[in-house]
């Protein structure tokens, strides 16, 4: 078998992602004069690409990784926009809790201060965040509104970054109308409007260092059809910005040499994310779940953010698209099926937790550099899932439902606040869980104010390593406790601003 071609580029700097942490770096260095490449091991669709089939579309547009021990399912996006072009565009300020204790625990001044604030309201403009109005709340959102208002809880309609929406629901899967703002429709068209190349279809293997600078950048350009390497590609370049998201930067640092044996910089560990689960609920009148944005309402009550004072979760109504649902329901079988033919009259939302369980990403020792990430969620927060899923069990029997599958294999369906007494000393191991799964993914080479427990400074450099810069979620300390792709933005373009300075 040949050995696959070999390619040489060069350009003043290399952007390794294309989702929210990238492609506005990308944007900004391109407007500040610099040559710049960003890559993308995904492929580049277009909206006329988006064809709403499920199964074709998830396989497509997303990666998918695996918690070693506990078996949790991690998901992010895989193509040019990364996880926004899949995502729900659901838009959130920075909880300023989060902000003060990015300041206080780590020593993220420049976050905390009302400088952030500016590239937060940047943001805001560019993706074009806009509330939720009354046309675009579907029966789905609807029923979750009835149950919290009901029960008196908190609740609101979200902001989300669309622009002429045609409530299609389609929104994980690539947006056929356009009106989604991902970044493949924002911030990837500005960068190329400035000169900036996007590379789809190429995986950076390795970020090359010499004499304590970046020097290049080693990557595969890979078969669109079989996802097997075809080629080589070296760029050359003096500055090198990672934001391959949380299941790809802390592997690149590591397969890269950089943080592993015995380092300064503790790459890879720290991951922190929003542990989910769904619940779903039968309805007697039609709910056509599938329809219209497939999130745009949130319960708060439960928020430790923005001012609640709860235990640190919050309910949001999602999609009834068929493999999802049929994927987060429990049981098998006859009494699967019995649930699915109800599809129409389904309602169906997740309970977002802001986790409090640390874990790590390693590389697997076959020499491939694979990344092994370890998350096994602790106590705390196998019980406060529980009441999540408690919590939103209720606000669907508030709300009238008939029926409520709780994602625990073996429990029967809830009909009453009774049958809910079968949580009460319930564990839920997440072997036990029909789903549990993360999309909001941090940390692996998180910023902070000293080198011995962080992997960053404040500006996203790497410690040790000149013109080598962390820019997407991996580069955040913590979890946000709300939907975070315009906190990563907002980070994305500070950091962009200190990279532009050394040209």
């Amino acid at each position: 078998m040949p050995s696959p071609s070999h390619q040489t580029l060069r350009a003043d700097a290399v952007v390794i992602g294309t989702g929210a942490g990238g492609a506005p770096v990308a944007a900004a260095l391109a407007a500040a004069g610099l040559e710049v490449i960003a890559l993308e091991a995904g492929p580049r669709l277009s909206s006329a690409d988006f064809t709403g089939r499920e199964g074709e579309m998830l396989a497509r547009l997303m990666t998918v990784g695996i918690s070693q021990k506990s078996g949790m399912e991690l998901y992010a996006g895989s193509c040019v926009g990364g996880s926004t072009v899949v995502n729900d565009a659901l838009c959130w300020r920075t909880p300023p809790e989060v902000l003060q204790s990015w300041r206080r625990q780590y020593g993220l001044t420049g976050l905390a201060s009302t400088r952030f604030g500016l590239y937060v309201d940047r943001v805001w403009r560019q993706i074009h965040a806009e509330p939720t109005d009354r046309s675009h709340l579907n029966r789905n959102a609807h029923m979750l509104a009835v149950g919290a208002a009901r029960l008196g809880w908190a609740a609101s309609a979200m902001h989300r970054s669309v622009r002429g929406c045609v409530n299609l629901g389609l929104c994980n899967l690539g947006c056929p109308s356009g009106a989604k703002q991902s970044t493949l429709l924002t911030y990837v068209p500005e960068a190329e409007k400035r000169g900036a190349r996007i590379l789809a279809d190429v995986r950076a293997v390795r970020v090359e260092v010499g004499e304590g600078a970046v020097r290049a950048v080693e990557a595969l350009r890979l078969s669109p059809e079989t996802r097997a390497p075809v080629a080589s590609l070296r760029i050359e370049t003096p500055r090198v910005c990672v934001a391959a998201g949380v299941l790809g930067t802390g592997a690149l640092l590591l397969r890269s040499g950089l943080g592993g044996g015995g380092g300064d910089a503790p790459v890879g560990r720290g991951l922190q994310f929003h542990s989910s689960a769904y619940v779903t609920a039968r309805f007697r009148e039609p709910i056509h779940g599938f329809y219209g944005p497939t999130m745009s309402y949130a319960v708060t009550e439960f928020a430790d953010v923005n001012g609640r004072r709860g235990p640190g979760f919050m309910l949001e109504n999602v999609s009834t698209a068929q493999v999802t649902t049929a994927a987060g329901l429990p049981g098998f079988g006859a009494e699967h099926e019995r649930a699915m033919r109800a599809l129409p009259h389904l309602a169906r939302a997740v309970v977002v937790l802001r986790d409090r369980t640390r874990g790590r990403v390693s590389l697997d020792g076959s020499g491939n550099g694979t990344a092994r990430f370890e998350y096994d969620p602790v106590p705390e927060d196998r019980l406060r899932m529980r009441e999540g899923i408690r919590a939103l069990a209720r606000v669907y029997l508030a709300a009238g439902a008939e029926e409520i599958y709780l994602p625990v294999n073996g429990l029967a369906p809830v009909r009453d606040e009774a049958d809910l007494a079968a949580l009460d000393h319930l564990d839920l191991d997440p072997h036990r869980l029909s789903l549990l799964y993360a999309v909001h993914l941090f940390g692996g080479a998180a910023m902070g104010g000293r080198r011995a427990t962080s992997c960053c400074n404040e500006d996203g450099a790497f410690w040790g390593v000149r013109r080598l810069w962390v820019s997407d979620a991996a580069a955040l300390p913590s979890n946000t406790g709300v939907n975070p792709q315009v906190t990563i933005m907002a980070n994305a373009l500070r950091v962009a601003d200190a990279i532009a300075e050394t040209a």
